[in-house]
C-alpha cells in the first residue's frame, strides 16, 4: 500500500492518491497520517483518489470506519471527497461506507470523477 499527500494551497484542499491493497491496519495508518494535516494547514477539505486502491475490509470494519476516523481527528466540519471506480468488484464497499457516513452526519461523498468531487468540495 502506498499513498502520496499534497497540499493544494490555492484551493485549500489536501489531495491524496492511494494505490495497492489497503487492509484495515493500513487504512488506520493512512488516516493517522492524513487527517492531522488539517490542523497543520488549517484545512478541512480532502480529495482522495482511490481508483488504484483495492480495499480489503470486512463489512463490520466499514461500519466502524466513521468511529475510527473520528478517533484520528476527523471533525464534523471536514469534507471528504473520494474518487473511486464504480465498475470494480468492490465498488459497493465505497457506496456502503458513504451511506454509513451520511447516516452518522459525516460529510463524506464518493464520486466517479474528479470534476464532480472538486465541485462538491468547493460548494459552500
Amino acid at each position: 500500500m502506498e499513498w502520496t499527500i499534497d497540499y493544494l494551497e490555492a484551493e485549500g484542499i489536501i489531495r491524496v492518491k492511494a494505490s495497492g491493497v489497503m487492509d484495515w491496519d493500513e487504512h488506520k495508518r493512512f488516516a493517522e497520517e492524513l487527517y492531522p494535516l488539517a490542523s497543520k494547514h488549517g484545512v478541512h477539505k480532502f480529495l482522495i483518489d482511490f481508483r488504484e486502491m483495492v480495499p480489503k475490509f470486512t463489512i463490520p470494519q466499514i461500519g466502524d470506519l466513521p468511529d475510527m476516523l473520528r478517533k484520528v481527528g476527523v471533525e464534523p466540519g471536514f469534507k471528504i471527497a473520494s474518487v473511486y471506480n464504480p465498475d470494480t468488484s468492490y465498488g459497493h464497499e465505497f457506496r456502503f461506507f458513504s451511506n454509513v457516513a451520511k447516516f452518522l452526519s459525516m460529510r463524506v461523498q464518493q464520486f466517479e470523477t474528479f470534476d464532480e468531487a472538486l465541485a462538491w468540495l468547493k460548494s459552500d
